[in-house]
């Protein structure tokens, strides 16, 4: 079997290893029992094994957003797959669908994307977010600046 680093254990050092990753990166939204899990980085700071195990070319002019979605559990919240569609807007209002693929680990579910950024952009993100089983849709919406790391 192909050996990868986990995208879950990579995600994690980052925000670790990078406070300023952290400050404008992994955020969350809570609706009920669900909570919606967003991070926006710069592919650069993806390592290069990990960046390749997935497919995601490294880049510094390259945007990397991951998306999870958890439900309350007994003890612990759990990753659960969803229904994701979203855009992301410039300032100047040009909008581009966001294209998702799932990957699914041991112990996670990430939705990701990666797409092409100008220095220093800020994009307005809109997502519709639908977890299995469950009719209600929930709006996740923020802003994420984009730096040439």
């Amino acid at each position: 079997t192909e050996h990868r680093r986990p995208l879950t254990t990579l995600l994690t050092g980052l925000l670790l290893c990078f406070p300023a990753a952290a400050d404008r990166g992994e955020r969350k939204q809570v609706f009920g029992d669900y909570e919606v899990h967003y991070i926006g980085l710069t592919t650069s700071f993806l390592d290069a094994e990990t960046a390749a195990a997935y497919d995601i070319p490294r880049s510094r002019k390259m945007g990397f957003l991951s998306i999870s979605v958890l439900k309350k559990g007994a003890e612990l919240p759990v990753p659960v797959k969803a229904e994701i569609t979203g855009t992301r807007k410039n300032l100047i209002g040009q909008i581009n669908n966001i294209e998702l693929r799932e990957i699914t680990e041991q112990d996670a579910i990430y939705y990701i994307s990666n797409f092409r950024f100008d220095e220093e952009e800020v994009y307005r993100i809109a997502l519709k977010v639908t977890p299995e089983g469950q009719t209600r849709t929930f709006d996740v919406n923020f802003s994420q600046q984009f730096y040439e790391e």
